[in-house]
């Protein structure tokens, strides 16, 4: 079985240089699906910049937890504070039972559309900024929900084909849940992408994009140890900040010498799409 790898960068059009930095590994071919915040100051840019580029592969990042609403305050007003933003953290977690599902939807619907209407195509997927959208199992489906509404768009899958093996791991790094938690809403959640039979990758990989690891070094082993299937590698790369080391890591040239030494297929997730047509 081909071992296949999407190098994914989450948070396109943050401004922390994600545009530039983000551009320049497509354009080097290493980086090959982003997913876009679309409520983000340097969202008109990366915009602009994925209309120039259409066979770059492109993705929304629903975001309930940075920044503000797409929609006006007032159409939204239990997914914000008093100062119109998101809340983020345990505080968005508390106000669970207070937050509208339908305002919710309505949000995440704005982003997507926004997207459509900036960059002139459909997102080849959708998925979550940070862990706490994936807390409750209501939020996750509504991305589900729409995931199907714009013609069955791929997923981020958190909880893969190896969540057993990964949950003491992803405990640990995410919110301190306790690994039985993880499991057992892991599968109900692989379950929910399956049985709609929405596009999925085998496996994710978050582990270089971490504090300490984001390293040419910790790239390489990844790589050396990709199983068979679909993997998708996350990132964040950017000019600034902590950032910058995901983009140093990933345009050192021994990482691309690497992949092609392994024969180790690069993909996007737009090539999970075509699989189902």
């Amino acid at each position: 079985m081909v071992r296949q790898l999407i190098v994914h960068a989450d948070d396109l059009g943050f401004p922390a240089g994600t545009v530039e930095a983000i551009g320049e590994l497509f354009a080097a071919g290493i980086v090959t699906s982003a997913s876009a915040m679309v409520n983000q100051p340097d969202w008109p840019r990366a915009a602009a910049m994925l209309r120039e580029h259409p066979e770059w592969d492109a993705g929304v990042h629903l975001v309930m937890n940075d920044g503000r609403p797409v929609l006006p305050a007032e159409e939204v007003p239990s997914l914000v504070d008093r100062e119109g933003r998101f809340r983020d953290g345990a505080a968005l977690l508390a106000r669970y039972p207070l937050t509208s599902l339908s305002q919710l939807k309505a949000e995440w619907k704005a982003q997507i559309e926004k997207f459509i209407a900036d960059t002139g195509r459909v997102p080849s997927h959708l998925d979550l900024h940070c862990h706490y959208p994936y807390v409750f199992p209501a939020w996750f489906r509504l991305s589900l929900d729409l995931a199907e509404e714009y013609g069955g768009l791929a997923v981020r899958t958190p909880f893969d084909d190896a969540l057993d093996e990964k949950a003491e791991e992803l405990s640990a790094r995410y919110g301190g849940f306790p690994p039985w938690f993880i499991r057992w809403q892991g599968r109900r959640y692989r379950q929910m992408v399956d049985r709609r039979g929405l596009p999925r990758t085998n496996y994710w990989e978050p582990s270089f994009s971490q504090d300490g690891a984001r390293t040419v070094e910790i790239l390489l082993d990844i790589i050396d140890r990709l199983p068979e299937g679909s993997t998708e590698l996350l990132c964040h790369p950017g000019t600034e900040g902590w950032r910058r080391q995901d983009y140093e890591a990933l345009k050192d040239p021994r990482v691309r010498q690497r992949i092609e030494e392994r024969g180790i297929q690069l993909i996007g997730y737009v090539d999970l799409l075509r699989r189902t047509v």
